[in-house]
């Protein structure tokens, strides 16, 4: 199924097939036997989650394009998966430090914040003691632990530990990512057996397999080196791959990403306008020199970066739209807010907040949408797909 081209040879080319996902899912969750199951292991890779622009945005100063695992870890420091920390000014992501269980935690709760509520919501999460050493779990940390265990995701030593500081191996880390994935389908994931001659009587030796068949994770000369602890880089590739196969699946939804230069432009008009296969919203900006950037994702909500105030959209379904590195706008921004399209209905101006502003697009529904840029004058577009 392939959508036709619009006019517009710029269009990224990134179409989002929400219902063959869906369908190719209902086929695929089927129990599957090693002679039935494709060349395996296998890399899946993660294009479907991440754009380019995501996977080369260079967000660490200790990740360098073109290593192993940086096109993931730039791509999760898009989504806000990872976040690294500073050291003597610069951010640093340290990808050869190994994940500990309290880390994973939060690994996987910021996989699964990305998905639209009405496919998955995590558990709220209380910060009671749910196990009986939670006073190690690291503030940072405790509600990401007790939202796993209460979504069922993790469940603990038979002597009612967690063990926050014990570090995550290979085989364990398969069961962290498996079960999260099962949880959100509510389904068991097809398992091709006898991939690894290293894993046999492993408590994780199913996941493992499960995990393998989807492309997720792999091993060397047939061994998957199940005791080997996961280093932060690794664990990744390891998370985006997984966030790849949820797009397959059609529940999550892919972001938009533009890596901007320019750091004084001023959002001064909005646009729209129909076209035979597709609606464009057009963002018009004040400053030619340096390139804009942009994050665009459907959300559950429309609220207010910095206040957290929650917005009316009209419409079945909301992308945000976050143009970065902007500046106050001087001016009133000129648009008419209504547009009662078959994809797009209304945009709502969330405002500027710390060098990004911030809008809302009411849609008809979850519609496959993609964005890009054009110069004189410098403008941002995102085009929207009717179904």
């Amino acid at each position: 199924m392939r959508r036709k081209e619009p006019p517009n040879p710029t269009r990224p080319a990134r179409p989002r097939m929400l219902t063959v996902a869906l369908c190719a899912l209902a086929m695929a969750v089927v129990q599957v036997g090693a002679a039935d199951a494709q060349d395996l292991p296998y890399n899946r890779g993660v294009t479907d989650a991440c754009v380019a622009q995501a996977m080369e945005a260079d967000a660490f100063s200790d990740v360098h394009l073109g290593q192993v695992h940086s096109e993931s870890i730039d791509c999760l420091w898009v989504y806000g998966v990872v976040q690294g920390r500073f050291v003597d000014g610069q951010p640093v992501y340290e990808p050869g430090e190994d994940v500990d269980r309290q880390q994973m935690a939060s690994f996987i709760v910021r996989m699964l914040l990305p998905l639209p509520e009405r496919y998955f919501a995590l558990p709220d999460g209380d910060d009671g003691a749910q196990f009986d050493d939670s006073g190690s779990i690291s503030d940072a940390h405790l509600r990401s632990v007790n939202r796993l265990r209460d979504a069922g995701i993790v469940e603990g030593y038979d002597d009612g530990t967690y063990r926050p500081d014990q570090h995550v191996d290979r085989a364990q880390m398969a069961s962290f990512i498996a079960r999260s994935i099962e949880e959100v389908l509510q389904d068991e994931l097809p398992r091709a057996e006898g991939l690894f001659d290293d894993i046999a009587g492993n408590v994780h030796e199913q996941n493992i397999e499960k995990l393998a068949t989807a492309g997720i994770v792999q091993g060397r000369n047939g061994s998957y080196h199940p005791s080997e602890p996961t280093t932060r880089a690794q664990m990744a590739s390891f998370i985006a791959r997984a966030m790849d196969y949820l797009v397959n699946t059609g529940v999550l939804l892919p972001m938009e990403f533009g890596q901007g230069t320019a750091t004084t432009y001023e959002l001064t008009e909005i646009d729209w306008g129909r076209h035979e296969d597709f609606e464009r919203v057009t963002f018009t900006l004040t400053n030619d020199e340096g390139t804009a950037g942009w994050r665009m994702r459907y959300v559950d909500a429309a609220r207010q970066e910095g206040s957290g105030h929650e917005l009316e959209v009209e419409g079945d379904a909301i992308i945000e739209v976050v143009l970065t590195g902007t500046a106050p706008p001087d001016t009133t921004i000129d648009f008419d807010a209504s547009f009662g399209g078959d994809a797009v209905v209304e945009v709502v101006d969330g405002g500027w907040f710390e060098g990004r502003h911030q809008l809302f697009l009411g849609t008809t529904g979850l519609h496959d949408f993609g964005a890009a840029q054009l110069d004189a004058p410098r403008r941002v577009y995102l085009d929207v797909f009717a179904d």
